[in-house]
Parts: C-alpha cells; structure tokens; sequence
C-alpha cells in the first residue's frame, strides 16, 4: 500500500488536495473521484479524471489518516478517555489496532492490522487501550472497567 496526492488542476491552480492509501495510483484516482462527488462536482467519470493528477508520496503510514484533533480531543472528554491519543494501540474484540481519530457519533475511528480504512468502534465496548510499551491502561471488557 503506498500513500498518493490527488488533486484537480485549473491551468495550473491546484484545487480539492486531498491524500488517499491506496495500491496503485488509478485506485487513489477513483477514491478522489468519490470525493469529488460527494457535492463538490457531478460529473461522470471520464470527464473529472482529464483533470486529475495524481503522485506517489510514499509507502503508506497510519499517521496519514489521523483526523481532526479539536473533534478528538472533545470526544475523549465526552466518553471519558482523556489517556487516549490519535495512534494508540488498542484491542476492540480482541482484534489488535490503531486510534486514528473520532467521528461525529463520538466514536473512535479505528484501523485494524492488515487493514487500511477506518472502523467506527465505541470507546467502551470490550476495548483495551495499551501504552507504548504495551502495557494495559485500561480494560472495558465484559463490562469491567480497570483504569490506571
């Protein structure tokens, strides 16, 4: 997986930035595509991509997809994890990943190992949170919660 830039150019003027994971660059095309017609452009396929450009930045990283800070910060509060931090370890079901942000249902958005998009997984549900020395710091499964 590698990280790509996409973006739409007018004569020069680069406009609608936005980076995306993805295996080739046509398949960053195509999320950028999406993108772009969720409001911002309705046209069809061919007629956006005359446009596009598109380059390879790197092999992907997870720090890619951290989101809004301020939303994060407000829905640690708001559930009452104020340890947790965008690119902390985490177990949800037993299933090892990685915080990435929070969404709008105050929601920690998730990437599981061997994935590359996000999973909306509540904050308290049969999660661990780990230090970076791989420690537990606290434990909300089967309903008991341990907290440092």
């Amino acid at each position: 997986m590698f990280e790509f830039e996409c973006w739409h150019d007018n004569n020069g003027e680069q406009w609608a930035k936005q980076n995306y994971i993805a295996e080739t660059p046509g398949k960053a095309k195509r999320q950028h595509y999406e993108y772009l017609q969720d409001g911002l452009w309705e046209e069809d396929f061919f007629t956006v991509i005359k446009g596009m450009k598109c380059r390879k930045t790197g092999i992907a990283r997870v720090e890619s997809l951290f989101s809004d800070t301020e939303q994060f910060d407000r829905n640690k509060e708001y559930r009452n994890i104020p340890f947790a931090y965008q690119g902390m370890r985490i177990s949800v079901c037993g299933k090892m990943g990685t915080i990435v942000g929070s969404n709008s249902s105050c929601n920690l958005d998730v990437v599981y190992d061997g994935n590359w998009h996000t999973n909306n997984c509540h904050p308290w549900y049969e999660t661990v949170y780990y230090d970076r020395d791989g420690s537990v710091i606290a434990d909300y499964r089967k309903g008991v919660t341990v907290s440092e």
